[in-house]
């Protein structure tokens, strides 16, 4: 069984680490370069209380961080959503009571799933999924092949010819006693998109988009964010790519940047490197944008032709940021604070990150944001059960 100090030294790595436990009651490279982009004014954007409402539920799905959005038509205009999957991590099953405290049973799992009707944040016209095993108990919606103690925490992905693409972070145990995790690797899940429950029946393959560390660099992950720079997907100005974003972990995040065709998206030979001059073949070859990135993020195409990068400043902190740029790989321009949480003070212990942006849930003038919120003390969750939901933004545009 995981530990709560186990849990503490595996949020700093983007997610939770409790899968499986049932709980009882009570408990760099390249700094930034300038581009002629203008910023925005600083701490633009205001609360979206509707969205921030739809994940804020009592019963089964209780809270959950990770959350990504994907069309399911792959249309990623403003204002253009029909059907959205939503994929999340680390998630707590169970009730919550009047009190606003998880009451016992309450289990955590590694990730979880759901699925929006329409454009609005509509509790009626949201559905959670999650797998449960023989007796009920609740289990995660995906799973690495092979068995042992591996766990995916998904990431972004797209809709390509009726197939839901996902790249996901393969976990498994590690050897340090405190930091007791490691990467494993990044695995491409597929699935058909109008398969309901969503990846009841899937595909999934070892994606070489995982450099482990290597002296002084951390590890490097591609696939925590995909734009969509095509017609398909109405980008402004398609060049038809898409463009799979990755971090490379060292104490000052870098973002790294890799394109394939969309119909290339599962042959990995395709996949094409930016080393700062040109596209190369070799995933060692790639050369940092930006830097003092979250370990979530996203980069979406502008009315404008400009793209923004949003993402936590410095991984953990209350400030969601923007850089904005004139390609999808640069040169990005300085940071712009948009946003101060509050939640980091509603205890000593609650901490703000990972923050990006919905594009397809925004309208063209404001642009719809997400950060996860936490807190160091595990189980001040049983204690606090609001503090472990996704909260939302509106950053005007324009």
């Amino acid at each position: 069984m995981l530990t709560p100090t186990r849990w503490v030294a595996a949020t700093a790595a983007g997610g939770l680490l409790l899968s499986g436990m049932t709980a009882v009651a009570g408990p760099a490279g390249a700094g930034p370069a300038t581009s002629p982009a203008p910023a925005p004014a600083a701490n633009v954007a205001v609360p979206a209380p509707e969205w921030s409402a739809l994940f804020d539920r009592t019963s089964g799905w209780t809270g959950a961080d990770g959350i990504y959005s994907i069309p399911l038509d792959g249309d990623e205009r403003p204002g253009s959503a029909t059907s959205t999957f939503f994929t999340f991590s680390d998630t707590f099953i169970g009730e919550v009571n009047a009190a606003d405290e998880r009451v016992g049973g309450s289990t955590l799992v590694n990730n979880t799933m759901g699925l929006l009707e329409g454009s609005q944040p509509d509790p009626a016209n949201m559905d959670f999924y999650w797998r449960t095993a023989v007796g009920g108990a609740p289990r995660a919606q995906v799973t690495p092949t092979g068995g042992g103690q591996r766990w995916f925490w998904p990431n972004d992905g797209i809709v390509v010819n009726g197939i839901l693409y996902l790249f996901s972070l393969r976990m498994k145990e590690g050897s340090d006693p405190t930091f007791n995790f490691a990467v494993d690797g990044v695995s491409l899940l597929a699935s058909r998109a109008d398969t309901v429950p969503p990846f009841a029946r899937y595909q999934q393959a070892d994606a070489p988009l995982f450099l482990p560390k290597t002296g002084s660099r951390g590890d490097t992950t591609y696939g925590l964010a995909v734009l969509a720079n095509t017609a398909a997907a109405g980008a402004p100005d398609p060049d038809g790519f898409l463009y799979v974003y990755g971090v490379r972990n060292d104490i000052n995040k870098k973002l790294l940047v890799s394109r394939v065709r969309p119909n290339q998206i599962a042959n990995f030979a395709a996949y094409r490197f930016w080393t700062g001059t040109a596209w190369s073949p070799s995933i060692g070859a790639a050369t940092a944008v930006t830097s003092r990135v979250s370990s979530e993020f996203s980069v979406s195409p502008l009315p404008d032709g400009r793209f923004i990068l949003v993402f936590q400043l410095d991984t953990l902190s209350d400030k969601v940021a923007v850089r904005y740029a004139d390609t999808p790989v640069g040169p990005w321009s300085d940071y712009t604070v948009v946003y101060t949480a509050p939640e980091d003070d509603i205890s000593p212990n609650t901490y703000t990150y990972n923050a990006k942006a919905h594009p397809h849930l925004s309208t063209p003038d404001r642009l719809l944001i997400s950060y996860n919120v936490n807190t160091f003390d595990f189980f001040e969750h049983f204690r606090n059960a609001d503090i472990y939901r996704p909260r939302f933004l509106w950053l005007p545009l324009g």
